[in-house]
């Protein structure tokens, strides 16, 4: 079987472009339209405190939650990701838990669990 070496190297070029294209493309990044959402099911009053990937200077935290009431922390722009840290006001405001968001073209629910000495942040899915 005899190959054109001419279109065996045009296919290896076309290849070695696609994927260095792939390579170099830019992380997803948020367009403020997309949130995280919490509802706080636990026997405590809930800090939540964001920590954006790739943003500076937009962290904040929604404190003292009470049990049974829901909020929303929406991706600031040009954010790839974030961290949530969960705490607990009246005990200590020491981090309990976290949780790690990496797909910000999505909305992310959550629910807050367990009492005061194990309070427990877990995504459930909008």
């Amino acid at each position: 079987m005899r190959f054109n070496h001419r279109a065996v190297f045009g296919l290896l070029a076309a290849g070695a472009a696609s994927l260095s294209a792939v390579l170099t493309a830019p992380a997803a990044q948020a367009d403020s339209s997309h949130y995280i959402q919490i509802t706080n099911h636990a026997g405590i009053l809930a800090n939540t405190c964001y920590k954006w990937r790739d943003v500076e200077g937009k962290d904040y935290c929604h404190n003292v939650r009470p049990v049974n009431t829901t909020w929303q922390a929406y991706f600031p722009d040009g954010a790839s990701g974030a961290k949530i840290d969960l705490s607990t006001s009246i005990v200590d405001y020491a981090t309990r838990d976290s949780a790690a968001v990496f797909d910000t073209s999505k909305n992310h629910c959550f629910e807050i669990t367990g009492l005061a000495d194990r309070p427990k942040l877990t995504e459930t899915g909008c």
